[in-house]
């Protein structure tokens, strides 16, 4: 059925259950909203900051985009370019861009006028994730064990498996690893973290 927050009235959807009708209508051209948010999850997974600096809110109290013309740009792209709903065309388009390709170097005059950096004039400095980091540690010593699928590692400080696979508790209070992972700013399972990916 469909949510009677979202429809009070009869549901606009007949066809069977309503799902694909549903789907059709997020996806729908005359929604701009799903490519936009979209488009600007990808960005901000590859620069760490959005093209809306507050990705979980496009509405008023959100933040305007530092480039709407960008944005709308690459949402179009998405839906009308040579393979709409592509997301590896989105990741080319991104990753081929002049703005990732730019140094990190600091530029002090342009600091000075931008210190946020919403002209994109450099790329910024990234902390890695604690998932690439110690899986990035242990393959280096040669330790990591790269077998995939299985079940969780509950004991994953003692273990060569990737991070991906460590068990974590909602409470963040259940595994050793919940501390040492939130020593690097993992976020509590139990609540949602936009800027992860």
């Amino acid at each position: 059925r469909m949510l009677r927050i979202l429809e009070p009235g009869d549901a606009p959807f007949t066809s069977g259950s309503g799902r694909a009708q549903l789907a059709e209508a997020i996806i729908n051209r005359r929604n701009p909203l799903t490519a936009r948010v979209l488009v600007n999850r990808i960005w901000l997974q590859h620069f760490g900051q959005g093209l809306v600096r507050t990705p979980g809110n496009f509405g008023k109290l959100g933040q305007p985009p530092t480039h709407p013309e960008l944005l709308d740009w690459l949402a179009a792209e998405l839906h009308d370019g040579p393979a709409p709903w592509s997301l590896k065309h989105i990741h080319r388009l991104i990753l081929r861009s002049s703005a990732w390709q730019m140094s990190s170097t600091l530029n002090a005059t342009a600091f000075a006028m931008d210190a946020d950096n919403r002209l994109l004039w450099r790329m910024n400095p990234r902390r890695m994730d604690v998932e690439a980091w110690r899986d990035a540690l242990l393959s280096t010593t040669g330790e990591l064990d790269l077998t995939q699928t299985g079940p969780p590692v509950e004991a994953l400080l003692d273990s060569p498996r990737r991070t991906l696979y460590a068990a974590v508790s909602r409470n963040g209070d259940r595994y050793a690893a919940d501390s040492f992972l939130r020593l690097f700013d993992f976020p509590l399972p139990r609540a949602t973290s936009e800027g992860r990916g």
